[in-house]
C-alpha cells in the first residue's frame, strides 16, 4: 500500500505521523519504505541524527517521483510519503501514486479552514486514481479539552471519513524525533507510542 501524508500547511505533524506510522508498520514485520518528497529532507536529517535503520528511507523529487513509487510498490510491503508543505506539481503526483492519503488536520478554526485546498486536491486526484482513500486525522489534540470534540463536527462538513485514532500534543513525540528515532523506539510503552498503534492498526 502507498500512504501519502498530505497537507499544504506546515506544522500539522506530517513528518512526525510519517515516521511513526512507518516505524509501526515495519514492527509487524513488513517491509516498509519511506519516501522523503519534501526538498528540504527533514526525514533524511531525522534517519542521520540517530543513525536510525528501522526502515528504508529515500528522498525523490519530480520527476522521477511517479515513476519510482510505482517501482517500489512492487518491492515493498508498504511506502510511505512525506510529501512538502505546499501544494505543487509535486503534491499532485503523490496523491495520483497513492491509495491512502492520509490528511493531518490539527483541532482549530485556522487549521481547518487552510485545509479545503488540500482536501480538494486530494478529492480531485480521487477521481482519477479510482484505488486512492482519503482520511482526516486529528493531529495536535490537545487531551482534557473540547477541542477535538468540536473538531470532528467541523470536519464532517468535509465528507471524508476520520480515523477513531486522534494524536494528541505528547512531549514524547517531540523527544523521539530529537533522539533520531521514533516513538515506539524512544518510549514503547507511552500514551503516544499506544496512539500511534491504533493508527496502524486502523489503516491495515
Amino acid at each position: 500500500m502507498v500512504i501519502s501524508l498530505i497537507n499544504q500547511k506546515g506544522g500539522v505533524g506530517k513528518t512526525t505521523t510519517a515516521i511513526n506510522l512507518a516505524s509501526a508498520l515495519s514492527s509487524r514485520n513488513l517491509k516498509v519504505l519511506m519516501v522523503d518528497a519534501d526538498p528540504q529532507g527533514s526525514v533524511l536529517q531525522w534517519q542521520a541524527t540517530g543513525a536510525n535503520r528501522e526502515f528504508d528511507v529515500v528522498q525523490l523529487a519530480m520527476p522521477e517521483l511517479s515513476t519510482k513509487i510505482g517501482n517500489h510498490r512492487r518491492a515493498f510491503d508498504h511506502v510511505v510519503i512525506d510529501s512538502p508543505p505546499a501544494l505543487s506539481h509535486i503534491s499532485h503526483a503523490i496523491a495520483a501514486a497513492s491509495d491512502l492519503a492520509i490528511i493531518p488536520i490539527a483541532p482549530s478554526s485556522l487549521d481547518i479552514w487552510s485545509s479545503r485546498e488540500t482536501i480538494q486536491l486530494v478529492t480531485d486526484a480521487g477521481r482519477k486514481n479510482k484505488r486512492l482513500a482519503a482520511r482526516l486525522l486529528v493531529y495536535r489534540k490537545i487531551p482534557g479539552t473540547r477541542l477535538a470534540a468540536e473538531a470532528r463536527e467541523a470536519l464532517n462538513s468535509y465528507g471524508l471519513d476520520i480515523f477513531e485514532t486522534e494524536i494528541s500534543q505528547r512531549i514524547a513525540y517531540v523527544e523521539a524525533i530529537v533522539s533520531g528515532v521514533s516513538v515506539l523506539k524512544y518510549s514503547p510503552n507511552s500514551v503516544a507510542a499506544r496512539e500511534i498503534r491504533d493508527l496502524c492498526d486502523e489503516i491495515l
